[in-house]
């Protein structure tokens, strides 16, 4: 099969490699489409992914959607021409990829989701199960997401489920936009005001008030002043909640700094992980299914945030356009079949 595999950091090839095989309690899907992740699949591609990626050669991507072919003998829970989206450990871009049936980043998609947006829905297990569900944000309350990528934009649709009020920061004006096209309440760019000036527009927009959420979905701060958490802190109400992404950069404390006595003195409480029973007696599996199920409802629309489709041979290029040109790009879908 085809795969984009990354040789070594910096080095990325469309090569021929072998197809997996499955085993007893596995399955192999036919990849329909993929999606390239801003930040992880360029920190893997450049070298500065920590953890669990960082290997090498390595096939790229881990947002995907397929369709299943084959049903290993042990496997009950799944039958064949089911469509899945998943969080891939060993690969998406590439033509096939065998998985455990137990695989717990997988969900089934409703074929009514339309085919460009299926891998999409994977990020609602970062965006939505791991940072905005924990926070139980209520209809009378606001929520702050720092951070308008593919990610933060994710957290703050699915926020505006259940908030009163959402608000967004970012340092691009395309996202400040997007946000604002997907029916975030205000935005602001953090790279045409001060901090202090951020803190005081999102009071203003708020009735004059701190917010009782922050939703922090950044892997780094790009900020000349790397003063983003404190700003959050700062715009955030006394015994607020905060939660966020969990993104795996080597050095990541060269891109981010921090005044622990702010979290102190405003007493909030700090989530960024799900407990796995939740608030709602549900386990994380099925919030994660019922978020799928929410896009093919139409309740969550990820159409506005594609920017670009390609196949594998323009890969290396958009995976550039998302670091490097950032104004051009919101969300790549990648076709590797």
């Amino acid at each position: 099969m085809r795969a984009a595999v990354v040789e070594k950091p910096g080095v990325l090839k469309i090569k021929e490699v072998e197809t997996p095989k499955i085993n007893s309690r596995q399955i192999l899907i036919k990849i329909q489409v993929a999606s390239i992740c801003n930040a992880t699949d360029n920190h893997i591609m450049h070298g500065i992914f920590e953890g669990y990626h960082d290997f090498y050669p390595q096939i790229l991507g881990h947002e995907l959607s397929g369709e299943i072919l084959e049903i290993g003998s042990e496997v009950t829970n799944f039958k064949l021409g089911d469509i899945i989206v998943m969080y891939s450990p060993n690969g998406a871009f590439c033509e096939y990829v065998a998985i455990d049936a137990d695989w717990p980043l997988l969900a089934r998609v409703p074929e009514t989701t339309p085919l460009r947006i299926r891998s999409l829905s994977e990020m609602l297990h970062g965006a939505y199960v791991q940072a905005v569900y924990p926070a139980q944000i209520k209809s009378d309350e606001t929520a702050l997401i720092v951070g308008l990528g593919p990610m933060g934009l994710t957290a703050a649709v699915t926020a505006k489920l259940t908030a009163g009020k959402v608000i967004g920061i970012d340092l691009n004006e395309l996202r400040v936009q997007k946000a604002l096209e997907l029916g975030i309440d205000a935005a602001f760019n953090r790279s045409e005001m001060t901090a202090d000036e951020i803190v005081e527009a999102v009071k203003e927009a708020n009735g004059g008030k701190e917010v009782d959420v922050v939703v922090m979905c950044i892997s780094e701060d790009r900020s000349a002043e790397l003063d983003a958490f404190d700003m959050a802190v700062s715009a955030l109400k006394y015994r607020g909640r905060m939660t966020g992404l969990v993104v795996d950069v080597k050095n990541i404390k060269n891109n981010h700094s921090m005044n622990p006595q702010l979290l102190i003195k405003k007493d909030a409480t700090f989530a960024h992980t799900l407990n796995q029973k939740g608030e709602a007696g549900q386990d994380e599996h099925k919030i994660f299914q019922d978020a799928v199920n929410m896009v093919a409802a139409g309740k969550i629309d990820f159409s506005p945030f594609v920017t670009h489709e390609v196949t594998l041979d323009r890969l290396s290029e958009v995976l550039d356009l998302c670091i490097h040109n950032m104004n051009e790009v919101i969300k790549v879908v990648v076709y590797p079949n």
